[in-house]
C-alpha cells in the first residue's frame, strides 16, 4: 500500500508546483523610488499579489510552454483586460500603457510589458503594478494589467502648533485636497515644516506622519502631521578665526540678520570653538594698549560679560545666516581682498543651551588698481573718462566701486560714465571693464567701450 501511494504524492507535487508557475507576472515594488529593473522572464506569482480570479483551474498546457520557453517566439496581443482600478477609466489606462489588442510581443526577450509598465508608473498614480498572462489561443495572449491605486488626500491637519502657524504651513507645503499622496508628497510636507520653524528660529523641530484611512471616501486618507517645534534657539557668540585684518566688531556689524543676544554676567559661558582658540585681550593687554581710549577696544574687552541689544532678537535663521555669509565676502571685496571667502562655517549649542555660530575665513592677499586704459571711446577722450572714473592707479580694489562708476550698478547720485553717454543719445552703449594683468598686488585694467 505504501509503495502504491508514493507515486501518487510525487505525482500531485508536480502538478501543483507547476499550476503555480503557470501564470507569468511582471511586479513593479511600491517601496522604489523608480521602476526597478522589470525581467521578462517567468516569476511565480507574489504572495502578496491579489489572486486572478479569471485563471483556469486546468493546467494550460501552452501557458506553460510559453512560461518554461527559452527560445524567443512571437505572439499577438488578445484582450487585455485592467483590474484594481477605482477612479482611472479602464481604456484610458490601456492608452497611457502603450499596449493594444493586436500588438506584437516576443516571449522571453521583448520590452512591450517593461515599457507598459514604465508607462503607467511615470504616471505616479500607483503603488504596484502587475501584469499576467491569462490565456493562449491560436497565437493570441490574453493579458491583465493589475493596478493598486495610491490613495488621494481627503484632508490633512497640522497639530502642536498655533492657527497662525497652520495657517502658514498650508501655503508652505503645498498640500492639496483630493490629490494622490506618495512618498514624496509626504516627505516634501516635512521638509517645508522643519524649514519653517528653522527660519523661525526652533532649532530640531521634530515631525511625526500619521495617515489614516477615510472611511467616508473610496481609497482616501487623512494625514495629521504631528509637530515638536523644540526650543527656541537664540544666539550667544558669533565668533571668527583667520580675520587678521579685519576687526569682529565690523564683521559682525555686516551680519545684518544675525545678531547676538544681550548679556550680563560674571561668568563667561565656555566655549569649545570649531577652528581654534577665541583670542580676547586680558585687562593687563586691555591697559598697556591703552584701550579705554577706543570704544571699539572697550567694546571688544567687555563683550564676554556685558552687550546691550535693545532691537535685536537674536533668533536664528538660516536663510538670513547664509545671505549675511555674503555680505561679509562683498565686505572684504570692498577693502581689497577679491579672494576672501568663508572656507568653513559650523553652528553648535554651547552648554548653557544656545547657539555659537564659528567661521573661519580665508582673506587671502589685499589687491590695488594699477593701469586703467580705454578702448573704443570715440567720443571723449581717455582724460576726460579717467576723471568721471575717479579711480586711480594704487587705490584698494573694490569691484562694487568700479562698476558703480562705470554705471552698471545703479545709483541714485549720478555722475557715472554710462549715464554721460545715454545722455548723449547713446541708448544701446555698453561699457564692460575687462582684467589684462595680475601681478604681485596689482590689477590692471581695460575698459572697453561698445
Amino acid at each position: 500500500m505504501q509503495r502504491k501511494s508514493t507515486p501518487s504524492i510525487l505525482l500531485l507535487a508536480f502538478i501543483f508546483f507547476t499550476v503555480s508557475s503557470a501564470q507569468a507576472q511582471i511586479v513593479t515594488d511600491s517601496t522604489e523610488s523608480r521602476p526597478p529593473g522589470i525581467s521578462t522572464d517567468t516569476v511565480p506569482a507574489s504572495n502578496n499579489a491579489i489572486p486572478d480570479t479569471t485563471s483556469p483551474n486546468s493546467i494550460d498546457p501552452q501557458l506553460l510552454e510559453l512560461s518554461s520557453s527559452k527560445v524567443p517566439k512571437e505572439y499577438t496581443i488578445g484582450a487585455i483586460k485592467i483590474t484594481g482600478t477605482k477612479y482611472l477609466d479602464e481604456q484610458l489606462l490601456v492608452s497611457i500603457a502603450g499596449i493594444s489588442p493586436g500588438d506584437k510581443v516576443t516571449i522571453p526577450g521583448g520590452d512591450n510589458f517593461s515599457k507598459a509598465i514604465n508607462n503607467l508608473w511615470k504616471q505616479n498614480l500607483f503603488a504596484n503594478i502587475q501584469i499576467f498572462f491569462l490565456k493562449l489561443h491560436e497565437g493570441a495572449l490574453d493579458i491583465e494589467i493589475h493596478v493598486t491605486e495610491r490613495p488621494r488626500l481627503a484632508t490633512f491637519t497640522f497639530k502642536g502648533v498655533k492657527k497662525a502657524d497652520s495657517d502658514e504651513l498650508i501655503k508652505k507645503t503645498g498640500l492639496v485636497k483630493g490629490r494622490v499622496v506618495t512618498e514624496n508628497t509626504k516627505r516634501s510636507a516635512v521638509d517645508a515644516i522643519k524649514k519653517y520653524f528653522t527660519e523661525k528660529g526652533f532649532q530640531g523641530a521634530g515631525v511625526k506622519v500619521n495617515e489614516v484611512n477615510d472611511a467616508s471616501k473610496t481609497n482616501s486618507v487623512n494625514i495629521i502631521f504631528d509637530i515638536d517645534r523644540g526650543p527656541k534657539v537664540r544666539i550667544n557668540e558669533v565668533n571668527f578665526f583667520g580675520n587678521d585684518n579685519v576687526n569682529a566688531l565690523k564683521l559682525k556689524k555686516q551680519m545684518k540678520g544675525t545678531k547676538e543676544m544681550t548679556k550680563i554676567t560674571l561668568f563667561p559661558t565656555v566655549q569649545n570653538p570649531t577652528y581654534g582658540p577665541v583670542t580676547q585681550p586680558s585687562f593687563k593687554e586691555y591697559l598697556s594698549d591703552l584701550g579705554f581710549l577706543s570704544p571699539s577696544k572697550t567694546k571688544e574687552f567687555i563683550d564676554p560679560y556685558f552687550r546691550f541689544k535693545l532691537f535685536s532678537s537674536a533668533k536664528f535663521s538660516q536663510k538670513k545666516y547664509d545671505e549675511d555669509k555674503e555680505k561679509l565676502v562683498q565686505y572684504y571685496n570692498s577693502l581689497g581682498f577679491r579672494d576672501a571667502n568663508i572656507g568653513a562655517d559650523t553652528q553648535y549649542i554651547n552648554n548653557r543651551g544656545s547657539l555659537n555660530i564659528d567661521l573661519k575665513i580665508n582673506e587671502g592677499s589685499r589687491y590695488y588698481f594699477g593701469n586703467i586704459a580705454w578702448k573704443g571711446n570715440t567720443k571723449y577722450s581717455d582724460s576726460i573718462l579717467s576723471v568721471i572714473l575717479g579711480i586711480k592707479k594704487g587705490d584698494i580694489y573694490n569691484v562694487q566701486t568700479l562698476n558703480r562708476k562705470l554705471g552698471k550698478e545703479m545709483t541714485q547720485e549720478g555722475g557715472d560714465i554710462s549715464g554721460l553717454y545715454q545722455d548723449d543719445g547713446y541708448l544701446f552703449f555698453r561699457i564692460d571693464p575687462v582684467e589684462t594683468a595680475v601681478y604681485n598686488d596689482t590689477i590692471d585694467f581695460e575698459i572697453r567701450i561698445v
